[in-house]
């Protein structure tokens, strides 16, 4: 009877140790204090404050602002006289991109603390994207220029290309790229050469689980398959959303959990293709209350919590200092969240993890 209890005791020593080695092993640990949130790139608002970072942790229901220049002191990502406008993470950096004569500039994404400027730029900067380890592209109003991560120095302007370029994409051996004057050019992404001209785009671009690489004209979504370069047009019944004007990141996301891309119209409409299925967009998926507009990006998408967070102010010019986040269901459309803050800070898109 002593030896059973003997057994049965040292059998549950066993079993609590593990169960504490494996509580342990699965611990959390912050990356840094931006890690369980996401960034709203803010323009700022024009000759009164320059444009900066808000933070918002999931843990929380409010927002933290000018969260970069707090970080450093000494290096503002724009002025009062330029657009914060484009950012993205790659390769555990934060690419940040300002308009107008403002500055390309990298930084930890849980830390923020910089890591590479330039503030030199030959054109006013748009957008970047990463290419490899070592060097990544940025398009300007003045084409597209090789940019050495390191350094965040760039190379001379790629030819072929020429005039305003906005969105890029790297898909496989294309880089994809939404130009004023070409439409959508693909480019080798072994020597920038040009390898296709596309046709017309004034939206793009996200690239769906299915594969696929997605754009859009003013009446119609656009399917490119990133291996052949063909295009499919998938007619819409309304018109898709895109800034005529200036430099903003389109309108376009895709889901990393179904084969869904998520396009808004106008300035309060979410429509949601499913691929192979064109009757998707017979219906808007996600509508705004009467009295709110995109401004921006207007649409991001959470690959974390598979939602779509959705800015929006009470102008349609967004210059109003009312402020909200939607934060919707990708899968159901369902309102998730709804955060009101006030403040004129214009938010041009978000950026997550």
């Amino acid at each position: 009877m002593h030896r059973k209890l003997h057994a049965l005791l040292l059998a549950s020593a066993v079993f609590f140790l593990a169960s504490c080695s494996k509580d342990e092993n699965t611990t959390i640990i912050s990356k840094g204090p931006y890690d369980n949130g996401y960034f709203i790139v803010n323009e700022g608002n024009y000759s009164v404050k320059a444009g900066d970072l808000s933070f918002r942790s999931y843990n929380a229901d409010t927002l933290t602002q000018d969260n970069y220049i707090d970080i450093n002191p000494s290096s503002p990502l724009a002025t009062t006289t330029t657009t914060l406008e484009y950012g993205t993470i790659y390769n555990g950096k934060l690419y940040l991109v300002t308009n107008y004569g403002g500055p390309l500039v990298a930084a930890d994404e849980y830390s923020l603390k910089e890591s590479a400027r330039n503030t030199s730029l030959p054109a006013n900067g748009h957008a970047f994207i990463g290419i490899d380890n070592t060097s990544g592209l940025l398009s300007t109003d003045d084409g597209i220029y090789p940019v050495t991560l390191s350094s965040l120095a760039l190379g001379s302007r790629i030819s072929g290309v020429s005039g305003s370029v906005s969105d890029l994409l790297k898909s496989g051996n294309y880089v994809f790229a939404l130009t004023a004057n070409d439409g959508i050019v693909a480019l080798r992404t072994s020597d920038y050469s040009v390898a296709k001209n596309l046709g017309t785009a004034i939206a793009g671009f996200a690239q769906g689980k299915d594969g696929y690489v997605y754009a859009a004209q003013k009446n119609a979504l656009l399917k490119i398959d990133p291996s052949t370069l063909k295009v499919d047009t998938i007619s819409t019944s309304f018109n898709v959303r895109y800034n005529e004007f200036v430099f903003t990141s389109s309108s376009i996301v895709a889901s990393t959990q179904e084969n869904a891309i998520y396009i808004l119209s106008d300035d309060q409409k979410v429509y949601r293709y499913v691929s192979g299925n064109n009757s998707s967009l017979g219906t808007a998926f996600i509508s705004l209350p009467a009295d709110h507009y995109f401004y921006g990006k207007g649409i991001n998408y959470d690959p974390a919590k598979n939602t779509l967070v959705l800015t929006a102010n009470t102008s349609v010019w967004g210059s109003d200092p009312d402020n909200t986040l939607y934060t919707y269901s990708a899968a159901d459309a369902s309102l998730k969240n709804t955060l009101n803050y006030t403040g004129f800070l214009y938010p041009a898109m978000v950026v997550f993890h």
